[in-house]
């Protein structure tokens, strides 16, 4: 029933890309992103958030704008924790209005859209049903283009776009990406999740930890359709078999929006369980990389793609000569490359 195929793309840099939204939190205060839960006044960074129960008959309870909250993430950062519905039926939305705008901007040929997000499951020991991730829609908001969300309960992985499995009507559906127990993302710290739509095939790509660098795909049954609004979300995740009587939460962080030519998804060529640590994060001079393997190279892209440094066969790079801001950094080792954000100060 599931239209997953495995790609094998070329690979490619950040050239093409063109960042439209990118968020990490670290400029908003601790505490809750919105005083009301309706949707309609602009909160902290001018997010606007959406909390339901859901409609009646409903045992959820707990929709409350502190379900949307800034903390620290413990990612050297600030993220956003969001909490899910406490029982049968309800969400969570949280984005910022004008994104269509921005699409519309793009620069020409830019027919893609690539969504990366930082998100940290916790342990999965919880029985909470709830599911959290992140959502591209269309103006209407009734068709997922692209998105991805994980279930506390387990740490699984699901893709989500609107399509047509085969013997179903066309709708907006969950994938599971590998037989059970699907694909888990690490319990207790941050992965990086990425989906992309493209606009002139219908493609859809997921990537992430346990997937094949390549990324997993399928054909969305709404080509030719806009991106206009991204949405962190968060829903019950209640079955008839399995209810939902408890509340989950879940951190995100560092999300990044791009449109692009070509597929520079988590750098395309980014082998997850290769593990990095950059430090200091954030930077003015000396930026040291460990790791259990030999780092061969290291590039440093700025928030348009260009590259700005780049070294090879040392773990050391110095940054004293950058301009303060956000910068990408992709490490490559025998064993695959990994991309880390970096910010200068």
């Amino acid at each position: 029933m599931k239209k997953l195929l495995l790609l094998f793309l070329s690979s490619t840099t950040f050239v093409s890309a063109q960042v439209l939204l990118e968020e990490n939190f670290n400029s908003l205060t601790v505490g809750d992103v919105s005083t009301e839960i309706a949707g309609t006044t602009p909160g902290q960074g001018d997010f606007l958030f959406f909390a339901s129960n859901g409609t009646a008959p409903t045992t959820s309870t707990n929709a409350l704008a502190s379900n949307a909250q800034i903390v620290d993430s413990g990612n050297e950062s600030l993220g956003l924790q969001i909490e899910g519905p406490n029982g049968n039926k309800g969400s969570r939305y949280m984005w910022k209005d004008g994104f269509a705008d921005l699409w519309s901007g793009r620069t020409v040929d830019n027919e893609i859209i690539e969504l990366e997000l930082d998100i940290n499951p916790g342990d999965g020991t919880t029985a909470s049903r709830n599911t959290f991730g992140a959502y591209i829609f269309n103006a209407a908001g009734d068709r997922i283009l692209a998105g991805f969300h994980v279930r506390a309960a387990t740490r699984e992985l699901f893709l989500v776009a609107y399509s047509t499995p085969t013997g179903n009507p066309v709708g907006n559906y969950n994938y599971s990406l590998a037989a059970a127990p699907g694909i888990q993302i690490p319990e207790s710290t941050f992965s990086r999740i990425g989906v992309s739509y493209n606009k002139t095939t219908g493609e859809v790509i997921i990537k992430g930890p346990g997937i094949d660098p390549a990324g997993l795909s399928l054909t969305s049954s709404s080509p030719a359709t806009d991106p206009a609004e991204i949405d962190f979300v968060s829903f019950s995740g209640n079955t008839t078999a399995i209810p939902n009587t408890l509340e989950a939460t879940m951190v995100m962080d560092n999300l990044v929006v791009r449109a692009s030519a070509t597929d520079t998804l988590l750098g395309v060529s980014e082998i997850t369980n290769v593990s990095f640590g950059v430090s200091p994060n954030p930077a003015k001079d000396v930026v040291t990389i460990t790791s259990d393997e030999v780092v061969n190279s290291v590039e440093l892209f700025d928030i348009n793609g260009r590259t700005v440094l780049s070294i090879e066969g040392s773990n050391q790079i110095n940054v004293s000569d950058l301009s303060s801001g956000i910068y990408m950094m992709k490490i490559a080792s025998d064993k695959g490359t990994a991309t880390k954000k970096l910010v200068v100060e």
